[in-house]
């Protein structure tokens, strides 16, 4: 037996997902710690991603002190939105 699976875009899936993506990059944030626990640098994941692009040698720097200290660089969701669905009429 076949099973088809069929994809369709429209402006409401395609706006769906964008939203979806928007929504994920602002939920996160990336944080660099060291082993006891203290906190360095908290920034927004754009901002972070902003900056290993336009300066990529920061991005080879971090990775090398973090492999050399043992620093820990962690992405942390810091809010996710959660949906009810609240239906006062009754069935």
């Amino acid at each position: 037996m076949e099973t088809k699976k069929t994809y369709s875009l429209n402006s409401g899936s395609i706006s769906d997902t964008f939203q979806k993506i928007v929504d994920w990059i602002q939920e996160n944030e990336v944080s660099v710690t060291s082993k006891t626990g203290k906190e360095y640098v908290r920034l927004p994941f754009v901002v972070a991603f902003i900056v290993a692009i336009l300066v990529p040698f920061a991005l080879v720097i971090g990775i090398i002190l973090a492999l050399a200290f043992g620093i820990n660089i962690t992405f942390e969701r810091i809010g996710k939105k959660e949906k009810s669905v609240h239906n006062d009429k009754p069935y």
